[in-house]
């Protein structure tokens, strides 16, 4: 009901619930068939990367965390995200913008859900991982067309402006 826009399937055109379209046009069908049929190589790919970012950025785990993963699962690294620590106190919108003033392109890590308007009465509260982890991540660069070179400029840069502004209490 939901993917045919609430529409009862017993009765047509009656609409008990607000529903949506989420059917699949047989243009993004063919698209997801094709991605499915090249996943392992993307993954691949997207591991590669990922290494080559933990590789690089594994000697800086005081100022950076590095996504890890468990013994029970594989990631699958749609993004590469890393969270600042406390010894860095530029903000992350800061750190950002010193990084797209370098030309590398970053994105915020997501608003924690209790923060969005339609969940504010049912989240309860607090939430502070949730909190810090989105006022302290950031998503690098992750896509296929990213050379070791590039891997190299970005972590250099990140570590460049962590270290800028590094607290007293670590300057020491």
């Amino acid at each position: 009901m939901l993917r045919g826009q609430g529409m009862d399937p017993n009765r047509r055109y009656w609409f008990p619930i607000v529903g949506y379209n989420y059917r699949m046009t047989n243009v993004s069908a063919a698209i997801g068939v094709a991605q499915l049929e090249q996943i392992d190589t993307l993954l691949e790919q997207r591991f590669d990367l990922a290494a080559k970012y933990g590789q690089r950025l594994a000697r800086y785990a005081d100022l950076i965390k590095i996504p890890g993963e468990e013994s029970w699962a594989r990631h699958a690294f749609w993004a590469y995200t890393i969270v600042l620590r406390e010894p860095v106190t530029l903000t992350r919108d800061e750190i950002m913008r010193r990084l797209a003033d370098d030309g590398i392109e970053t994105r915020p890590v997501f608003y924690p859900m209790h923060t969005l308007p339609p969940y504010l009465k049912d989240c309860g509260g607090p939430y502070p991982v949730a909190d810090q982890l989105s006022q302290r991540g950031i998503m690098l660069p992750m896509h296929t067309l990213i050379e070791s070179d590039d891997i190299e400029y970005i972590a250099s840069r990140l570590v460049h402006h962590c270290q800028a502004k590094l607290s007293s209490a670590t300057a020491r």
